[in-house]
């Protein structure tokens, strides 16, 4: 009996020991890591205006650059190449597009399933963008999920937000919220902390703070409460852009649960209705899109449903156009919004 409960014993002593490793190191205190900027060299010549009057944002959630069912159910490793591909038709997309500054979630910046590249400054270097910061949300030995079989597991894992910059950034600061208190200690051990960043980017005349976030999707009530953290922030801190992904819908969405493929429920969710007392505008206002629905729509990408991807923006910038661009890279589409920021030097017009 005693051999009985001393092997019982060692195997408790072992699960744990099991979990704290797997969970390491924020099994222990994640705000140990602390933010960083990052300035690169870029290939080929960068051309940026010394004083910017109109500056191009552009937020992506991109899924690591697995595309749909990165989320875990319908995830399945592949290969290295796969992912250089991927990459290297984002920096296309993105010079087409030509942001000045791109708000990233869902980027890995050392994991086993993208096969330990840092996507962040892969793709400021090669897309033309001196200045990254990472906002590290995720990091773990061993990920045990997807959890069967255990190959599809996604192991080592270190991945986040990022903001990569033309400008200069001068400030990068991460706040991560609380883990879901409805879920129990052991799952929260592998779940990723939810996030918002805020850097501060010289643009030579003046200095703008950006917000990028990443918001509780499976949790109504964590999400207000991030958002209620947020607009105390918005307030502190004068902040002139938010960008990211939400998880939330607009108040004028036709459709808020029984999804094709999902079970996701934004019925009785007043997460919009909670930013709205930051007092910022929206890029895509919700009498505009209610308008036109499929427009804005930014998940999924294959097939969109619903709009989880938002900007807002202080009165104090102009907003002079906001799209939703295409792309089939990730499980969202890019937003885009472009922000007379100053008064223009010289009529465009005269010449």
């Amino acid at each position: 009996m005693k051999m009985v409960l001393l092997a019982l014993g060692l195997l408790f002593v072992g699960a744990i020991f099991l979990l704290g490793w797997c969970g390491y190191p924020w099994s222990l205190n994640a705000r140990l890591i602390k933010p960083e900027i990052i300035h690169l060299e870029p290939e080929g010549m960068i051309n940026v205006e010394e004083f910017p009057t109109v500056i191009k944002i552009q937020t992506w959630n991109l899924g690591f650059l697995f595309g749909e069912g990165s989320e875990g159910p319908g995830y399945i490793q592949q290969s290295r190449k796969f992912y250089e591909d991927k990459m290297n038709t984002l920096i296309s997309e993105i010079k087409n597009s030509e942001p000045d500054i791109i708000c990233l979630q869902e980027i890995d910046f050392d994991a086993h399933r993208s096969f330990n590249i840092n996507q962040a400054q892969y793709l400021a270097t090669k897309a033309g963008y001196p200045y990254v910061a990472e906002a590290v949300s995720w990091d773990a030995n061993y990920i045990p999920f997807p959890y069967w079989p255990l190959s599809r597991n996604f192991g080592h894992l270190k991945s986040g937000g990022a903001i990569l910059s033309k400008f200069p950034i001068i400030a990068n600061e991460v706040q991560l919220f609380q883990k879901p208190l409805s879920q129990p200690w052991w799952y929260n051990i592998f779940y990723l902390h939810r996030y918002m960043q805020e850097v501060q980017i010289d643009l030579g005349e003046r200095k703008i703070k950006i917000v990028n976030l990443h918001l509780e999707a499976f949790d109504k009530d964590d999400r207000k409460s991030q958002i209620s953290l947020l607009v105390s922030r918005i307030k502190e801190h004068k902040i002139n852009i938010i960008s990211g992904d939400f998880n939330m819908v607009p108040p004028s969405a036709q459709k808020k649960r029984k999804f094709k493929n999902y079970d996701d429920d934004y019925e009785n969710d007043s997460s919009y209705e909670e930013m709205l007392k930051s007092e910022l505008l929206e890029v895509i206002p919700d009498t505009i899109y209610a308008l036109d629905e499929m427009r804005y729509f930014t998940f999924p990408s294959s097939k969109p449903d619903r709009r989880l991807d938002y900007m807002f923006y202080d009165k104090g910038l102009k907003m002079i156009k906001a799209e939703v661009l295409p792309s089939a890279l990730s499980d969202h589409l890019p937003l885009k919004a472009s922000f007379q920021i100053a008064i223009p030097k010289f009529n465009p017009y005269s010449q």
